[in-house]
């Protein structure tokens, strides 16, 4: 699957446009794996297209004290990319590694990885307005044992969800279905990503047991709260 995304300019009196492809949204570190990844940056369009890459370490994720801060200094970083900056030729396309330096530990770690298409050197002087559209990866660096524990509770028309595990799990494809032999829809669940020790209550749709797809580890599977 690849994720196209856009840079306009304008420069000089003329309007250009540039597009950037990437070839995943979210990179895996498994604890069992090679501490490197790439990731493919293709260029659809007819001009060069460069591209600044800059590495975001993210602390309490998924809550409201969660940041996302740039990582200033690469000597001593937990996660690096090479390179940093790079040109992309038009129709071609251009790798960028991530390295995780840190090992695994004992809980999950989160990055973020920006990719940001800027103006070509030539066109920096004299730029007039500018619309830069990036892109940012997620990235996982799994721990050294993975512990998987999601609790659930349904009271009614609300479930509460809490993660006491030490990696994240993604629920989505929820769906509830009212007991037979009732002729009213199944009616679709909002699902959401928890990160180890988030927790959340979610409104439902009606009063009737929800399933969800776990996915989480590399693996999915389905769970049924009544």
């Amino acid at each position: 699957m690849r994720f196209v995304f856009g840079l306009l300019l304008w420069a000089g009196g003329a309007m250009a446009a540039y597009a950037m492809q990437v070839d995943k949204a979210i990179v895996h570190f498994p604890a069992d794996k090679s501490p490197r990844q790439d990731v493919v940056i293709g260029n659809p369009g007819e001009e060069p297209l460069f591209v600044d890459v800059g590495i975001l370490t993210v602390s309490d994720p998924g809550t409201d004290r969660e940041q996302r801060l740039p990582v200033k200094d690469p000597e001593s970083a937990p996660l690096i990319a090479t390179p940093r900056r790079l040109m992309v030729p038009p129709g071609g396309s251009r790798r960028v590694r991530l390295v995780n330096l840190d090992g695994n530990g004992d809980m999950e770690k989160v990055y973020r990885v920006d990719l940001k298409p800027v103006a070509p050197p030539e066109q920096m002087e004299g730029t007039g307005v500018r619309v830069l559209v990036g892109y940012q990866l997620l990235v996982f660096v799994a721990p050294s044992q993975t512990g998987v524990s999601l609790e659930g509770q349904r009271d009614g028309k609300s479930l509460t969800l809490t993660n006491k595990g030490n990696v994240n799990v993604l629920l989505h494809e929820g769906e509830q279905c009212p007991p037979s032999p009732s002729t009213q829809p199944c009616q679709p669940v909002q699902g959401r990503r928890l990160y180890p020790g988030n927790s959340v209550t979610l409104a439902l749709p009606m009063d009737a047991p929800v399933r969800f797809n776990l996915t989480t580890a590399g693996e999915t599977r389905q769970q049924r709260y009544p």
